[in-house]
Parts: C-alpha cells; structure tokens; sequence
C-alpha cells in the first residue's frame, strides 16, 4: 500500500503535560486505524494532528499527495441553525446534490429533526449530523473521533456499513473509540497510546479487555470514587472476572444498571 501520512518523531504537550511522545508512524491509502484507550491518553489529539488542526511541538507531519479531509470532532458543536438548513449549506459548497442530504438524514433516522436548530439537539443527533456532513463527499481521509457516541443500535449499524463502503473505495479512515463492535468490524488495526506513543493492541484477547458499566444517576445513592459522569449516567471501569461481583454489588446498594460495554 502507498503511504499516506508520515509522523515523523512528533511531540505535542498541552500545559507542560506531554501527550503524544516522539511518534513516528505510517499510514496507509486505504486502511483503517482505530485509536482506543482512556479519555485523556491522546487519541483526540492524534486526530487533530493528522489533520493539520493543531500545531505540534517537535517533529514533522508528512503528507504524501494533496488530501481531502473530513473530520468528526468528539463534540459536534451545536449552532443556532436548523439542521436541514446547515447541511444543505455544506452540500452546496461541496457540489452534493440535496437529494443525497436527504437520504442521509433518513437513514440515520433524522427525518423528524429536519427543522430543529441545532442549539436544541442531544449529543447523540448531533454526532448523527457530523458523521452525514462526512459521509455526503468523497474525501481522501476520514477522521472520526468517538463517532458512536450517543447513538442508537440501528444508526450504528448504519454507519457500519457506510463506512465499509468507504474502505472499499480505497478511503483511509482513522477513528478514536472505545466500541470494540466498532473496532471488530471496520479496523484493520487497533492502537492504544501508552505514555505517549502508539502501541497495537489484539482485539482477540479478553486479557487486553475491560469493561464499561453504565448505571443510572442518582442522587439518593452514594457515587463510589470510581464512578465518572456520563450524561445522565455514572459510568465506572470493570475487568472481566470483576463483572459479576461489581454487578451484584451495584444491585445490593440500589443502582440502576443501564448496559455494560466491552472497551478495549
């Protein structure tokens, strides 16, 4: 395969923290890489730096031929716009006809969300919208940065399924996420970021494996130290042999248990 981006011994900090330490990595036309690991370990930041979004400390970012990008953030902002309004915006300076906005929008089950402004949308719709702007262009470079996050079961098979499409147009996507169905289905490889620099990790083994346990918030019980927020949820960390006590202990203190999610 023909490369695509080169990092060269790139260092980014943040406020004295080093985030990403003396990376050197190539990437390929045409394969998919996922970013996984803890929120803070630098796979935003990797995304952001492969795009040319941030500047970087030390190093080189070699990009191999002109490139197209399209990037997901984590957060897609939420402007005082109607949806319908802002990606017929995009589509119009990306050449895209509205009939394919269209269809997007009903795939991804927005079709009832055409007219609300997009200050007044959950987390979960506007991640919908960010992945349809991406989608609605070929672009030579995806960037997806929990593109998951907030959506439901059959939006997610969705997006599945486009971005295989993608892959088999020769499309190189790059994502951080912590879904292994996500990392199963659509990544060639899959890299967490340990002290600072990339390490490929097996998806295969249930020993490189936690999980995710979502209970409901509330404020009658009393939060363990180990539990972060998650929306409307609390979410805490577990390994496979510590499920079924965790679970069990959950339920004897009077938590609302909402999924548990296999992350990598």
């Amino acid at each position: 395969m023909d490369k695509i981006i080169t990092l060269e011994n790139v260092t980014k900090s943040y406020h004295g923290k080093t985030v990403l330490d003396g990376v050197s990595h190539d990437f390929f036309v045409g394969e998919s890489i996922a970013f996984a690991g803890h929120n803070g370990c630098g796979k935003s930041t990797m995304l952001k730096i492969l795009a040319g979004l941030v500047r970087i400390n030390n190093g080189t970012v070699n990009y191999h031929r002109k490139i197209r990008f399209s990037y997901v953030p984590e957060k897609f902002p939420g402007m005082d716009i109607t949806m319908i309004s802002y990606l017929r915006s995009v589509a119009q300076m990306e050449g895209v006809p509205f009939s394919k906005v269209n269809k997007l929008i009903e795939e991804f089950f927005l079709e009832g969300m055409i007219n609300t402004r997009m200050n007044h949308m959950s987390k979960g719709s506007l991640q919908k919208v960010g992945v349809i702007q991406a989608l609605m262009a070929p672009h030579d470079v995806i960037l997806l940065d929990e593109p998951l996050s907030g959506q439901d079961t059959k939006s997610q098979e969705v997006f599945i399924e486009k971005i295989n499409t993608l892959r088999s147009q020769g499309v190189t996507v790059l994502m951080a996420c912590h879904e292994k169905k996500l990392m199963d289905e659509i990544s060639d490889r899959v890299y967490t970021i340990n002290q600072g620099r990339p390490e490929e990790i097996d998806t295969e083994s249930s020993a490189s494996s936690i999980f995710k346990i979502y209970v409901e918030r509330n404020e009658t019980l009393k939060r363990w130290p180990e539990m972060s927020i998650h929306g409307k949820r609390y979410v805490l960390d577990a390994k496979k042999d510590e499920i079924k006590e965790t679970i069990m202990d959950l339920y004897d203190e009077g938590w609302e248990l909402v999924r548990i999610e296999e992350f990598i």
